[in-house]
């Protein structure tokens, strides 16, 4: 018979880790609801970044989980025959606008909800990737201007690549269904329904909903929330610990909307390894759990309903990591991540890149070891295997395979942390000394920024091209200076000094290069051990 309550140690270890993740930084609370056979239980800690402590109605920005909520609209609007899974977008674009396709090949709903619509994770009319605010100021028309410009490089529904956009459009093509906008919507077809009186979508123009929590980065500062337009149904909601069990439990097949949360579910497709995707859902082909989760920058989310959809638990955070706490619940022998109290001392070495790494905030612990291959090291992130990273500079080494750089950080020569800069997310962690405290504070990692006038901003201004490769377009906007190469997305780069910046989003710097008169005359990237040279070809 399975125990309706876990046993008390289980209970207070929960309880302990959450309160070690929220010590790691002032203002930063995770809300956890478990149901477990129809048992239900919360816990919470720390701080909603204004002085209240977390509670049931505490809320989060959820990201990427707002998927879920269109994929639930998409369920309840096909079982209501309002819309078909295999009707082409084309049949709800408006008038005038184009829907790519590939040798015939229509994308259909089914091929946005599956991630397999051949459209790319962002949209290259994107002003920026990374900010404060990246999608706050991309409309529906934007949307729209770019699906009518795509062309799709492979036939839809023949490979996964997970969208961003793709989910916003989806979004959108229902509320043109049913002749409304998407906010109304989702509270038409879920939110109403289930009794969600606390979520709300975080939109362009208006202010943040009351009793948002604030969000703070991986380095444990407050960062501001973020704000959508078109790409809502992607990442727009908030939610609190009281509405996200109302949620859970529709995802376990209960009250009015179960059959359709558990027709989103169902898998239907081959997504991610050793995963297949229903309607957004990710199916765990090992385990048999369901989960999504979701990050903004600085609040984190997820999601998750075991096999016999009788256990599921949802995370929230403004700020600590979530997914290893999520999956610890549902698969106890999973560890729920943390800074070790003391380490082997042959790992000390300044002089080494050897040690172990931590963000206690995220609850990530790195290995780092050398490797039998030259010019290379054993690097894990716990509890996954470690794998080789290959030297491409001095202090940074590249695993292809897995998109992953790793950049190690020194203070008077000693190595004293790293940075993991992988899809477009960075997250630091501390080399631990022997005691396990770290060498040196992660708000310390931050790379220095100046501010500089706009008129030498403007300076910058222009095309700056590479044969074979295309062109850097650099462009001014209210908040600083921002560069976008030929079929990305662009993206913002801060000032280290005059003529010298660099991003946030990867680990790489651009300077620029100026004639004895002193004008801009050509733009240097520098990535990965490479520099590319462009030479201003505009103004």
């Amino acid at each position: 018979m399975h125990a309706l309550l876990l046993p008390l140690l289980a209970v207070i270890s929960l309880q302990t880790a959450l309160d070690a993740r929220t010590s790691a930084a002032p203002g930063v609370g995770i809300a956890v609801g478990i149901i477990d056979h129809g048992a239900q239980r919360l816990y919470v800690s720390g701080s909603d970044g204004n002085g209240r402590p977390v509670d049931a109605h505490t809320l989060f920005e959820i990201g990427s989980v707002s998927k879920t909520f269109t994929a639930t609209a998409l369920a309840a609007m096909a079982l209501r025959r309002q819309v078909a899974l295999t009707d082409p977008i084309a049949k709800y674009l408006p008038k005038g606008v184009r829907a790519p396709n590939a040798g015939g090949r229509q994308i259909s709903l089914l091929d946005l909800a599956e991630q397999r619509s051949g459209l790319p994770r962002l949209p290259t009319n994107m002003r920026g990737i990374a900010g404060d605010d990246p999608y706050a100021d991309y409309s529906v028309a934007d949307m729209y201007a770019f699906l009518n410009g795509y062309s799709l490089t492979r036939a839809p529904g023949s490979q996964y690549e997970y969208s961003n956009y793709a989910i916003g459009l989806l979004g959108q093509l229902l509320a043109n269904r049913a002749n409304t906008t998407y906010p109304r919507l989702l509270d038409a077809m879920v939110l109403q329904p289930l009794g969600m009186v606390d979520t709300k979508l975080v939109v362009t123009g208006a202010p943040n909903p009351d009793r948002l929590a604030v969000a703070h980065n991986a380095y444990g500062s407050a960062v501001p929330a973020w704000h959508f337009e078109s790409v809502a149904p992607a990442g727009g909601v908030a939610s609190s610990l009281s509405d996200m069990l109302k949620y859970l439990r529709c995802n376990l097949g209960q009250g009015p909307l179960g059959h359709a949360c558990l027709f989103a579910q169902r898998p239907r497709a081959e997504g991610m390894p050793n995963h297949r995707i229903g309607l957004v859902w990710n199916l765990n082909a090992r385990n048999g759990i369901v989960s999504h989760n979701g990050a903004t920058n600085g609040s984190y989310a997820m999601i998750a309903i075991s096999r016999d959809r009788q256990t599921g638990v949802v995370v929230m955070s403004n700020g600590a990591g979530v997914d290893d706490i999520a999956t610890h619940v549902l698969v106890p022998s999973y560890p729920i991540g943390g800074c070790p109290s003391s380490v082997a001392a042959v790992k000390t070495d300044p002089a080494s890149y050897a040690g172990v790494y931590c963000n206690a905030l995220l609850g990530t612990t790195f290995t780092v070891d050398a490797s039998p291959k030259a010019n290379s090291l054993s690097i894990a992130l716990l509890p996954q295997p470690s794998e080789s990273y290959a030297q491409i500079a001095r202090d940074s080494f590249y695993a292809a395979a897995y998109g992953a750089e790793f950049k190690f950080l020194r203070d008077g020569g000693n190595v004293v942390g790293l940075t993991l800069l992988q899809g477009g997310q960075t997250i630091p962690a501390a080399r631990l000394a022997a005691e396990g405290k770290p060498l040196k504070a992660l708000s310390q990692f931050v790379p220095h920024s100046m501010t500089l006038d706009r008129a030498t901003l403007q300076q910058y201004v222009g095309t700056y091209a590479v044969v074979g490769l295309g062109a850097f377009t650099v462009t001014l906007h209210s908040d600083g200076l921002y560069v976008q190469l030929t079929g990305q997305p662009a993206a913002p780069v801060y000032a280290s000094a005059k003529d010298q910046f660099f991003y946030e989003v990867v680990d790489a710097r651009i300077d620029f290069e100026r004639s004895s008169s002193g004008a801009v005359t050509a733009l240097v990237l520098h990535q990965g051990g490479q520099e590319i040279r462009a030479p201003r070809t505009s103004p």
